[in-house]
């Protein structure tokens, strides 16, 4: 015999003897019946003896192949479970994750998704908060924060991933159209009434897309500034400024004829669900399986509309 076994062929012949069959065999390993027997032929060979008695009916070990089937197969069990303990232990997901996400749309976009993911990890301690700072709350030792953002983040030491993005337009009321008329230029929304974030967006709510890709921000003068979609709704149904609002909050009050769409030569910046950590941070596993998890899922794209809440 020589002084090294093949561990692949032993792994095959403990298969067979469990099995039964070389075709069972070669079922559970994935494998040609014809390599399944040509690993137990060269085992055979290496030890020198007859493994298995062979017959047209059945297939039974031979004394030395009974000896040898006892010796390993504890062992080899044994290997297969620690391999998959540590399969297990890298799915078992403990310890604590703080994140953050956007305090308005966050729980209406994520409340579901967040929760079914801690019920599928019972070890692991998901903190959740609702903040509408931007980039600037990942200052907070948060591991991960879901940012709503529209045009280009400013800090450039985050790693940032988009999950959905939602169209915008420019509404108002009618009759706030009617006392100022309808703008056809960007130029001309400076010097009428609008209403914006206060530090929201990065207080730079109203950004537009330029044929190039980049961003142009408008400075627009503001009496109502907030730092809620359903607030600027609200504010623009009742007449205190033309506001960009998504596309799916408004679309009822559009078709009803409280607010009016206002068409410009430039298309308004999408808003933006982004995933953000910072360069510097380590990724727990935990942090990686939510980044996945959230990735994912194609039900987070539906915001609620101004008369849903």
């Amino acid at each position: 015999m020589t002084s090294q076994l093949n561990l692949n062929a032993l792994r095959v012949f403990v298969q067979v003897a469990e099995s039964g069959s070389f075709t069972a065999a070669a079922q559970v390993l994935d494998l040609p019946t014809s390599n399944v027997s040509r690993y137990v032929a060269q085992l055979e060979r290496q030890i020198g003896q007859r493994l298995l008695e062979r017959s047209s009916r059945q297939l039974r070990l031979t004394s030395v192949g009974q000896g040898l089937f006892d010796t390993v197969q504890p062992w080899w069990g044994a290997l297969k479970q620690a391999e998959q303990d540590l399969l297990d232990q890298r799915t078992r997901l403990s310890g604590r994750l703080r994140i953050c996400i956007p305090s308005e749309a966050g729980p209406f976009l994520l409340a579901g998704v967040l929760a079914d993911f801690a019920a599928q990890h019972p070890e692991l301690e998901l903190h959740c908060q609702t903040n509408l700072e931007g980039p600037g709350v990942l200052a907070q030792d948060f591991d991960l924060a879901l940012l709503m953002c529209r045009g280009a983040l400013p800090d450039s030491s985050l790693v940032v991933q988009e999950l959905c993005s939602f169209d915008c337009q420019v509404v108002a009321a009618p009759a706030l159209i009617q006392q100022y008329g309808m703008p056809t230029s960007l130029e001309e929304l400076e010097h009428l009434p609008c209403i914006t974030t206060d530090t929201a967006l990065d207080g730079q709510a109203w950004q537009f897309v330029l044929p190039d890709g980049r961003f142009q921000i408008l400075n627009v003068p503001s009496r109502f500034r907030v730092n809620s979609g359903l607030l600027a709704g609200a504010g623009a149904v009742k007449g205190l400024g033309f506001a960009m609002l998504a596309q799916q909050g408004c679309e009822k009050e559009i078709k009803q004829g409280r607010l009016v769409s206002v068409p410009l030569p430039l298309p308004p910046a999408p808003l933006r669900l982004v995933l953000a950590y910072t360069h510097r941070r380590h990724l727990s596993n935990s942090a990686r399986a939510l980044i996945e998890y959230l990735k994912a899922q194609d039900d987070i794209s539906a915001l609620p509309g101004l008369s849903e809440q």
